[in-house]
């Protein structure tokens, strides 16, 4: 059973066999017929293809002829196959006529380079921008750029390469000189002593920066292609400084040149120049801009410093005492001071002439001088000759005369005008002449005076004596010529003396001093003696002068003085004595008198009639006046030139006293303006001052109102005191009458006329003065000073 099983299987398996291979041998049938066919159709498609394929390359060798760039084909090993006749003229060689090899053509350097390339042709089938350097027939240097591929036979084989070479020499030496163009820029850029920056409208920041601003502004690089460089403006220039930028971008400007201030990274302050200018694109809505950054903080500072030096020699020129007119080399005014426009009387303020010019000034101001003509002839030849002259005399109508110096003013070589400078010499010119006057004059009198002239030597040998030495010492020249002068008039008192002062006295200075001396009889005389040093034409010291004085007569005159001087001392000790016996026994019986006209008044009051009791008051008031007066006397006589008493003073207070002292009606006030200072002094004169000043204003008031002001001010030296009233004032003539003993003025019938006579000798005794102003009906301000 299992046997049947296995044969029917088998006979299955050998059935579906054979259909299978009838069934494949029907596709093989057809499949065979199939490639026939297509066989046949490639081998027409091939002779199709063939045919077309020439005659593209036909085609192509025609292009290849005829292209502007050179054409090349080259065997395996190197020698030209091909050649179009752009590549014949850029080589120079014909491979008709010539076997060249392409690799003898390179420059050495390139011969390995290009080895490699090939290898790489080879193995890739093509390369693209090949460059190399050849060298033509001509031995021209050519550089080429060659793009090349492989040529293969019908069986796959390379055979041959072509390639098209562009000649890139002129490219290559524009790029070569870009380079070198954009390195020296860098060199520049980076080596410019002054900012350089690029930037694009449309981008923030900076797209190139220099060294030179880098380190300027202290940021780095690409700080600054981020920084926005109005934000680093100071703010007192961003206004303004953004309108330019503005105008620039609209377009209303191309360029600017300003002067501004940067905030540097670490927060200093800097002055620079900074020109901007515009750089557009056609078609591009963005532009460059280009900028310069200078740093001059210190031309600027320098700047200050020239303004603030010309300023003061402006203001020099304007306060000098010369004269000066600057002008340009066309005469016209460029400066010019007040002092030059009153020497010539021009009624103008020096600003106003300038511009003015000066062809015609010398005609003008001819009629000033005493010889026009020659002045005229003296500035056209100066002008002409332009060489500097000074101290030109010029002699004016009025007397004056003017010192005149022409200067010249030359810039690189080049004239730029001239500079006249005028000064009035009058007064010194006289002062020469009378100089040289009373040089004469004294000369003569010197000869003539009993002065005795000695010169020594070092050693203090007499080397020549005047006549009136000689009668003075009663020596002849000849006894006197080669002796030694000590030797001759020293006396054993004298000598310690005076070998003491030399020793003491201070090298190469002069002296004077008295000496007691002995003649040739051998007398005691005293001379005046004053020493100074001789030197010889180089400033080498020979000796001594000396000119003497005989001085003996002097000497007996002033003892005779101080004994006058002890008399006087005694005889004013007595008179002050007897002034105040006098003002005792004067005012004794006065004050008597009074008592009496008193009590007759107050006896008879009710029997005398109206005039005589008018009589006795008449006398009484003498009587006070008589006693006021001797008073007065005894204090100005009291008053000496030694300030016995000095003490601390409150004046403030001082004036208060006063006031309790003396009478002051009702009508009138009395004001110490500012706070009085406290001084030394005795404060009995200084009392005496004020009360007798007070009193006489509260006396010579005659308004409804008075009004007294005291006042004080102070210099280096003194105080200075006023008294001001609104009385009847005194008038210019009667200003020093008033200061005489007994002199007053007006009807006060208790004026005494010796009260401002104190107060002078009281400020005299204080090293002042006193003075007044004063208006008539208007009031007096007496004013005095006190030494601190």
């Amino acid at each position: 059973m299992d046997l049947i099983k296995k044969v029917e299987l088998l006979e299955r398996a050998l059935k579906r066999e054979k259909n299978a291979r009838k069934k494949a041998e029907s596709i093989l049938e057809d499949k065979s017929s199939e490639l026939y066919k297509l066989s046949e159709a490639l081998k027409n498609s091939n002779q199709k293809l063939s045919k077309h394929l020439k005659q593209t390359t036909n085609q192509l060798e025609g292009v290849f002829t005829n292209i502007i760039d050179a054409y090349i084909v080259i065997g395996i090993e190197g020698y030209i196959m091909n050649m179009n006749k752009a590549a014949i003229k850029l080589l120079g060689f014909d491979n008709k006529e010539e076997n060249i090899n392409v690799f003898n053509l390179l420059k050495k350097e390139y011969r390995e380079y290009t080895k490699e390339a090939f290898k790489q042709l080879y193995k890739n089938g093509t390369f693209s921008n090949y460059k190399a350097e050849l060298i033509t027939k001509s031995g021209d240097e050519k550089v080429v750029q060659i793009n090349a591929s492989l040529i293969y036979n019908e069986d796959g084989k390379p055979i041959a390469a072509q390639g098209i070479a562009r000649d890139i020499t002129n490219e290559t030496l524009l790029k070569q000189e870009l380079q070198e163009q954009k390195r020296q820029l860098e060199i520049i850029m980076d080596n410019s002593p002054i900012g350089i920056s690029l930037s694009k409208s449309n981008a923030e920041g900076l797209t190139i920066a220099n060294k030179t601003l880098v380190k300027l502004l202290g940021y780095s690089r690409d700080e600054l292609n981020n920084l926005d460089p109005n934000l680093i403006t100071h703010p007192d220039d961003r206004e303004w400084s953004l309108k330019y930028l503005e105008a620039l971008r609209n377009g209303k400007l191309d360029h600017y040149s300003v002067e501004k201030r940067y905030i540097k990274k670490d927060g200093a302050i800097i002055w620079v120049k900074t020109s901007a200018r515009a750089v557009r694109e056609k078609n591009k809505k963005y532009y460059y801009q280009v900028a310069t950054i200078e740093d001059i903080s210190k031309e600027k500072e320098a700047l200050e410093k020239l303004k603030e030096s010309q300023n003061r020699l402006a203001a020099l020129i304007v306060n000098l005492q010369t004269g000066i007119l600057l002008e340009d080399e066309n005469r016209n005014i460029l400066l010019t001071n007040e002092r030059f426009c009153k020497m010539f009387g021009i009624n103008a303020l020096p600003k106003s002439m300038i511009g003015q010019n000066c062809s015609n000034s010398a005609e003008e101001s001819k009629k000033f001088f005493k010889n026009p003509d020659g002045f005229v002839k003296r500035i056209e030849k100066l002008l002409e000759e332009k060489n500097t002259a000074l101290n030109d005399q010029l002699y004016l109508e009025d007397g004056r005369i003017f010192e005149r110096n022409y200067i010249p003013i030359y810039l690189e070589n080049e004239y730029k005008g001239h500079l006249w400078s005028y000064t009035d010499v009058t007064i010194q010119k006289k002062y020469k002449e009378s100089l040289k006057a009373q040089k004469e004059k004294y000369s003569s009198i010197i000869a003539n005076m009993n002065l005795g002239l000695l010169e020594n030597d070092l050693d203090d040998i007499i080397v020549f004596c005047n006549q009136s030495f000689c009668e003075m010492s009663g020596y002849k020249k000849e006894e006197l010529i080669g002796k030694k002068a000590t030797d001759l008039f020293l006396t054993s008192k004298s000598e310690k003396f005076y070998y003491d002062r030399i020793e003491n006295r201070k090298k190469d200075k002069g002296d004077s001093y008295e000496l007691s001396v002995k003649n040739k009889a051998g007398k005691i005389k005293h001379w005046l003696i004053s020493t100074a040093p001789n030197y010889d034409v180089k400033g080498k010291k020979i000796g001594s002068i000396g000119i003497h004085l005989d001085i003996s007569e002097n000497k007996v005159l002033e003892k005779q003085k101080e004994q006058l001087l002890v008399s006087l001392e005694k005889q004013n000790e007595q008179l002050n004595e007897y002034a105040h016996i006098v003002s005792h026994d004067l005012k004794s019986p006065l004050r008597n008198i009074s008592a009496l006209l008193s009590w007759t008044k107050e006896d008879f009051q009710d029997k005398l009639g109206k005039d005589s009791l008018a009589n006795l008051d008449l006398m009484q008031n003498k009587v006070e006046k008589m006693d006021l007066l001797i008073g007065n006397i005894l204090k100005y006589s009291s008053i000496d030139n030694d300030i016995l008493i000095e003490e601390t003073i409150d004046l403030n207070e001082l004036i208060n006293a006063i006031k309790d002292l003396i009478y002051i009606p009702d009508y009138i006030s009395i004001s110490v303006k500012n706070e009085l200072p406290h001084i030394k002094a005795d404060k009995t004169r200084i009392q005496q001052v004020f009360q007798n000043l007070i009193g006489n204003a509260v006396n010579y008031i005659d308004k409804e109102k008075g009004l007294i002001e005291i006042d004080y001010s102070e210099n280096k030296t003194h105080y200075i005191f006023s008294i001001k009233d609104n009385g009847i004032g005194i008038a210019e003539e009667h200003h020093e009458k008033i200061f005489k003993i007994f002199n007053s003025l007006g009807s006060y019938e208790k004026s005494t006329g010796i009260g401002l006579s104190i107060v002078k000798k009281v400020v005299q005794l204080y090293k002042g003065k006193v003075w007044l102003e004063s208006e008539l009906t208007k009031g007096t301000t007496f004013y005095f000073s006190i030494k601190k």
